[in-house]
């Protein structure tokens, strides 16, 4: 109340208000101000004393306005660091959903191929060991199914082991570039290879890549290839195009476009395949980066 210099060096030292951790502490300090700021208001009404307002009047909102505003300011950080971490938290579940389904998915593989062709194994053995001084020629039939069996059995084993090796994405495109090539159809990597910090979303778009190539170099009969990466925070998106023979009506499902359909799912991610104007396939597939895609079923579009 002896001179406005004094309400000056009360306005810095609440100004560091936003500092204080304790809630109570904090709007303790932030009444105080607001006491003395309505007294000098008061005691200026009464002429118990005359303030210059033009000068103190713009420190005065600063005053009451930044303590307030930086604490509020403090809470959101706090609040949206929590659900950072939350958020961080629920990526990581679905990380481990992600490579138990996969687990699960290759033990399924294993039990329908694997188990299925032994047991044919097993019962052709067997009618091989009753028949063999009985029906020679079809004792020798037997047998020969038995080979061919174990044969695409020992086929299977490898792609299914083919499929559990851990293939970055950099190795699955080289991979891909000389399979191209031998197959005499040039390819084209028109943007740079995404650096993806899941393993296992890597691993899962690695083999997309190979299973469309697959499908391009046996199918299409085309001379072009063409792969393309665009990546944004929210998600990946990965094309394919040839420019081979390809028509909507005639496509079939088979293991290979099955099996890009369920990783991209598991995913959480999407796959459309379109016609080109100009003739072969555009395939499209988005992957969310992190929590938050949509779960649905693939789309098929035919665009001009």
């Amino acid at each position: 109340m002896f001179n406005q210099i004094f309400f000056y060096l009360l306005l810095y030292s609440f100004n560091m208000l936003y500092i204080v951790n304790k809630r109570v502490h904090f709007w303790a300090g932030y009444a105080a101000i607001n006491a003395v700021t309505g007294c000098m208001i008061i005691a200026d009404i009464f002429e118990l004393k005359e303030w210059t307002w033009e000068y103190i009047f713009p420190g005065i909102l600063i005053a009451l306005i930044t303590p307030a505003v930086m604490r509020v300011q403090e809470q959101w950080n706090q609040k949206w660091k929590g659900v950072n971490e939350e958020l961080a938290e629920a990526n990581k579940r679905v990380e481990e959903l992600i490579k138990e389904r996969e687990r699960d998915r290759i033990a399924r593989d294993l039990h329908d191929t694997v188990g299925q062709t032994l047991s044919t194994i097993s019962v052709k053995s067997d009618i091989s060991m009753k028949l063999l001084y009985q029906d020679q020629k079809r004792t020798e039939q037997e047998i020969r199914d038995i080979q061919h069996l174990s044969r695409s059995l020992l086929q299977e084993m490898r792609e299914i082991v083919s499929d559990m090796k851990r293939v970055t994405l950099k190795e699955e495109l080289e991979s891909a570039h000389r399979r191209l090539l031998e197959a005499s159809i040039a390819i084209q990597l028109e943007s740079p290879i995404p650096k993806l910090q899941d393993s296992t979303k890597e691993m899962m778009l690695a083999y997309v890549v190979k299973e469309a190539v697959t499908n391009i170099i046996r199918h299409s009969g085309a001379s072009e290839c063409a792969i393309r990466f665009m990546e944004s925070e929210q998600e990946l998106c990965l094309e394919l195009m040839d420019n081979g023979s390809f028509h909507m009506k005639k496509l079939q499902e088979g293991n290979g476009l099955s099996g890009i359909r369920t990783r991209v799912s598991l995913m959480k991610g999407t796959v459309q395949i379109h016609a080109r104007a100009k003739g072969g396939m555009h395939m499209v597939v988005r992957v969310p980066l992190h929590l938050g895609g949509r779960e649905t079923d693939d789309t098929y579009a035919v665009s001009g």
